[in-house]
């Protein structure tokens, strides 16, 4: 099947993934990220303090996501998927007008576990269930709306604070989710798709038997795949929410950054789009060690970057592994565990995405109040990566090997 065609019987049912992922960008660290030194600046907190409040609000948004993630096993996407816009929406309300340290960790509390958490997760996981033969194409259309609101909103939002306070522009952020993704989210979500056969599918890749939660967790496979996956939301996290200081340490405009992600945005949709198309050809799980080395060259270019022009370099390559990162990550899941219990798995698989994310605002805005610049952090992150690779290689014949649980 063509794209073209793919796009003229499912247009509905991706579309709809594609809004939760953009309306998701309101609760993701490269939108909050612009409003940092504001924040900071309100409330007289150092990189090290906000970059801590960041991180417990978000741990605590990871441990509940374990639990709350389960509900997309037994209430239908649009429902899960339109009281996490409405609950986004409340929060970003709160967010415009709090006044307060606590109320200020509840909002970010709120805005990662239905932001970061909430939306991509039902989206994934539909489109992961309700695909099987294309679910490599519908992961990353999907996708795409994660990727749009990363190249429009932090521009958007450096844009607009030179005429709105950044408070309206969270009063804003709400309105938009009301009007505008609530109901284009209800009209293309409505109605179910009726999910393909895997048995029937010729290019299905995946058990026919369903793993439980708990079979996943005790399987080493999962793990290993964790190591890889985690490190993208990690690196990714630290980069968007310490980019303000990044752009000042190097002496850059602090709009050289966000006026690249539109071209960041673009090439990991095309990255995405190509990493769809090999899912579908030959598998999810042969894609995996190929996913970090990109993550690990691009890090190394912004540590030694000097001059403003290495950054859409480093952001092209970085586009390789958070293009392709989405699709590749999901699929794998229902590649080697089935979909019937697949929201229960990737609540879990969620949760540690989110508590990856977690770590790294806080982790490098204390290494950044003990002196240890973002380059030094970015180059042994390097390191990382290339490690992990070599790893995923040696493991990846036993990935590929078809298992029923124990």
């Amino acid at each position: 099947m063509t794209l073209f065609e793919f796009l003229q019987r499912n247009l509905r049912w991706v579309a709809g993934g594609f809004l939760l992922g953009f309306g998701s960008s309101f609760g993701q660290t490269f939108f909050i990220a612009q409003f940092s030194s504001q924040i900071r600046e309100t409330y007289s907190l150092s990189h090290g303090d906000f970059g801590s409040i960041y991180m417990f609000a978000t741990l605590a948004s990871a441990a509940t996501l374990i639990y709350l993630g389960k509900i997309v096993d037994y209430y239908r996407p649009v429902v899960v998927g339109c009281a996490a816009i409405v609950i986004l929406a409340g929060f970003s309300f709160l967010m415009s007008w709090h006044n307060s340290i606590i109320l200020l960790g509840i909002c970010l509390y709120g805005l990662r576990l239905f932001g970061q958490g909430m939306l991509p997760h039902t989206s994934q996981t539909a489109m992961s269930r309700w695909f099987h033969g294309s679910r490599g194409k519908a992961l990353s259309l999907a996708s795409f709306g994660n990727m749009a609101g990363e190249a429009l909103l932090p521009l958007a939002a450096v844009t607009l604070m030179v005429s709105m306070s950044w408070r309206d522009l969270w009063s804003a952020a709400g309105v938009t989710l009301l009007l505008v993704f609530l109901p284009l989210a209800y009209l293309t979500l409505k109605k179910d798709r009726t999910p393909e056969n895997p048995l029937e599918s010729s290019r299905s890749n995946g058990p026919a038997v369903s793993w439980t939660r708990k079979q996943v967790m005790a399987d080493w496979r999962f793990w290993v795949v964790m190591t890889a996956v985690l490190a993208v939301p990690f690196l990714v996290t630290g980069l968007m929410f310490h980019q303000v200081h990044f752009m000042e340490a190097k002496g850059w405009e602090r709009t050289v950054m966000p006026s690249y992600l539109p071209l960041y945005a673009a090439a990991g949709a095309l990255f995405s789009m190509l990493a769809g198309m090999l899912i579908d050809r030959f598998s999810a799980v042969s894609l995996l060690p190929l996913s970090v080395v990109p993550l690990g060259v691009s890090v190394l270019v912004f540590a030694f970057a000097g001059e403003e022009y290495f950054v859409p370099v480093a952001f092209i390559i970085l586009a390789m592994t958070v293009g392709s990162w989405g699709a590749v990550a999901s699929a794998v899941l229902a590649e080697l565990y089935g979909t019937a219990h697949l929201g229960s798995i990737r609540a879990i698989y969620s949760a540690m995405m989110v508590f990856a994310s977690a770590l790294a605002p806080g982790l490098m805005g204390v290494l950044l109040d003990y002196g240890v610049e973002l380059d030094t952090q970015f180059a042994f992150s390097s390191l990382y990566c290339f490690g992990l690779g070599l790893v995923l290689f040696a493991v990846k014949p036993q990935l590929m090997l078809v298992r029923s649980p124990a």
